[in-house]
């Protein structure tokens, strides 16, 4: 494999030629080059992106909905949240309560490396107002090669929203460490990383009448955080370490002469990989008192099973990957124009979580019953092996088909098989890109789908495999800004959270879970007017296990132009909308959104944030006011779940610099 560094080699200077070792000599100008990529197909294969740099997008400082055009949330910055539009939703593996917080929580194939002629340094900083609801978000970022094949750089992030409701805190930190090393025949990725979450969990506001009628008899609150809400003393703590190491060594080189330019060059016959992920996660839930909520009202918990006094729900997580794999290098095989990968690796995985509490005397005071907590230990191990057979060269036409197949262990007998075709076609005067992809699968149930126990909840199931067909294909015309995107899927013993908060499957015959829709992306511009759209139709069969809005649209609209050669002004607004659904609601407890029972839908509502993007050399500013409509909108349902109100007209600004020296 070529990788982006070694394709893209960068330069860090020297003395031009002719040059004299004259002190006086002026110092060669290096033009700043950032390069970028993401490791895929298991990280076997660089792919490139782009950096962020661009003025579009700019003034939407929540990641959620940079990702996604439709999320169900709790409405503030840093808080659960979930993807409501199927083709970006995803799960975390092996640990699902730390499935609503992906963003906030980077896995392997999200991780970004980089190489760079010069230094790198970015600095992001994003405040919302009013100050005592406030959110602030600062991002600082630097790295800089060592020489010309190793990279070194870190990352820290740090995002604090009050919240405009009351007890809806959301406080993140992340620290990342990164490098990578871009030899002849030896290369490798490096990560390591803390995270650190803590949620105040307020449960939602006590009836939703209060922001539904706000001018109707007892519901007139002067302010978002006067609304009472159902907790105020419940919290969820998580914290993350993990550790990346990703290495490949070209076993073997051919010599292969190039006409065109009478040279030779040498060829990886094949590469071997390993590649080793640790991940260690620690999970807190904790309520401080629990006799005040108990005497308001005995039913809000579904059980007290350990302490009716206070509630510490303890988990903690350990997992390690490793990852063998050869690859028969496409640029070798010259006849056959293909290449070949196999693999195997092994999963382990270690989970602590609540036990039955003993009541025991205490050690000081004989007469008095304490509490004494204990934690199931259960060990995972999983061995799997596949392989893949690919074709990633040319300009015009691309594939890949692949298998993965676990044969011993908890996940004996699962399997993924997928392929995926792309060929470059003409339409027209235009050359479009027309790709088919088709993904089979087969899953077990995660350990918390099967089995857990905490102060409030408790199950012990045996769930059936999963079973998955999804086909996705689609046409792209970079020069028209097009891009269109049709897919189906079929979700057989469908697992899910049921109305109670446990999980539920679809088992009986007939009831398989079907989804089918279409995204379109298109971005038109006419004389500096913008409008950069991206719609989605997706339908559902089951509102219960895989609830969806029908459509979900977002557009941003602006004018934009440059000024003195120098300034790029845009002056719009972003619109967002999606139908009403029955969006699934929030338990705390599990961190997880569940089936509302059809309770009450949410949605048809318009959400409008005007904003002034500038852009001074390096320099990106945005100032925007975020859902402007709400101070004059008679529509109040502006619920992302029952419980959960969008914050109300909100004023935000930010600033993001980059240097390169």
């Amino acid at each position: 494999m070529t990788t982006v560094a070694q394709q893209q080699r960068a330069n860090t200077g020297g003395k031009a030629k002719g040059q004299s070792n004259d002190k006086k000599t002026e110092k060669v100008f290096i033009r700043p080059n950032v390069r970028a990529w993401r490791m895929i197909d298991n990280y076997t294969l660089a792919d490139t992106i782009a950096v962020d740099t661009l003025t579009n997008g700019h003034q939407i400082n929540n990641k959620i909905w940079k990702e996604n055009v439709m999320n169900v949330t709790l409405g503030n910055l840093g808080s659960p949240y979930l993807s409501m539009l199927y083709l970006t939703k995803r799960r975390t593996e092996g640990n699902i309560l730390y499935n609503t917080l992906q963003a906030y929580l980077e896995q392997p194939e999200d991780l970004v490396f980089f190489n760079t002629k010069t230094p790198y340094t970015n600095l992001t900083y994003n405040m919302g107002f009013p100050k005592r609801r406030s959110e602030e978000y600062v991002h600082v970022f630097f790295t800089q090669n060592v020489n010309k094949r190793l990279n070194v750089g870190a990352k820290y992030q740090l995002s604090t929203s009050i919240g405009r409701y009351e007890q809806s805190r959301a406080d993140h930190t992340t620290v990342r460490f990164f490098s990578s090393y871009d030899g002849d025949y030896y290369k490798y990725n490096m990560s390591l990383s803390y995270t650190r979450n803590e949620i105040q969990e307020n449960s939602g506001i006590v009836n939703d009448d209060y922001v539904l009628y706000p001018d109707s008899g007892d519901y007139q609150y002067d302010k978002p955080d006067d609304i009472p809400v159902k907790m105020t003393d419940q919290k969820n703590r998580l914290s993350t370490y993990q550790a990346l190491y990703a290495h490949q060594m070209d076993l073997a080189h051919i010599e292969r002469f190039n006409p065109a330019d009478s040279s030779v060059s040498e060829i990886p016959v094949a590469t071997a990989f390993h590649q080793i992920h640790l991940m260690k996660n620690h999970r807190e839930f904790k309520i401080d008192k629990l006799q005040p909520y108990l005497q308001k009202n005995k039913d809000f918990f579904p059980a007290i099973l350990n302490d009716s006094t206070h509630t510490v729900d303890s988990t903690r997580y350990f997992s390690m990957t490793n990852l063998f794999q050869l690859k028969l290098n496409e640029e070798f095989n010259s006849k056959m124009k293909f290449g070949l990968r196999a693999f195997i690796g092994n999963d382990f995985r270690r989970y602590y979580y609540p036990n039955q509490t003993v009541r025991k005397p205490d050690v000081k005071n004989p007469d008095k019953m304490v509490v004494h907590y204990s934690l199931h230990d259960t060990i995972q191990v999983c061995t799997f092996f596949g392989g893949q057979i690919f074709k990633n060269m040319g300009e015009h036409f691309k594939w890949n088909a692949g298998a993965k197949l676990y044969i011993q262990g908890y996940r004996r007998g699962d399997f993924t098989i997928n392929g995926q075709i792309a060929g470059m076609f003409p339409i027209g005067k235009k050359e479009a890109t027309i790709w088919a992809k088709a993904t089979i699968n087969q899953r077990s149930p995660e350990i918390y789908e099967n089995m857990y126990m905490s102060n409030h909840f408790k199950w012990d199931k045996q769930l059936e495999s999963e079973h998955t067909l999804d086909i996705r294909g689609g046409v792209k015309i970079e020069d028209m800004n097009l891009d269109l995107t049709v897919f189906a899927a079929t979700e057989d013993n469908k697992v899910y959270f049921d109305k109670y908060g446990h999980p539920a499957q679809k088992t009986e015959k007939g009831d398989a879970v079907k989804v089918f829709g279409a995204y379109l992306y298109k971005h038109f511009s006419i004389i500096g007017f913008n409008c950069i759209a991206r719609l989605t139709y997706q339908h559902t069969s089951d509102m219960s296990a895989e609830p969806l809005p029908e459509f979900a649209l977002y557009t941003s609209n602006f004018y934009e132009n440059l000024f003195f050669n120098v300034l790029t002004l845009q002056i719009g607004f972003d619109w967002r909308y999606n139908t009403k659904y029955y969006a699934p609601q929030y338990i705390p407890a599990i961190m997880q959104f569940c089936d509302q029972d059809n309770t009450r839908k949410v949605g048809n509502y318009h959400y409008l944030d005007p904003f002034v993007n500038l852009q001074l050399k390096r320099a990106r500013i945005y100032v925007k006011y975020e859902h402007i409509n709400s101070m004059w909108s008679k529509n109040h349902d502006y619920f992302h779940t029952i419980g959960y109100p969008a914050n109300p007209g909100f004023f935000k600004f930010g600033v993001s610099w980059n240097f390169y020296d």
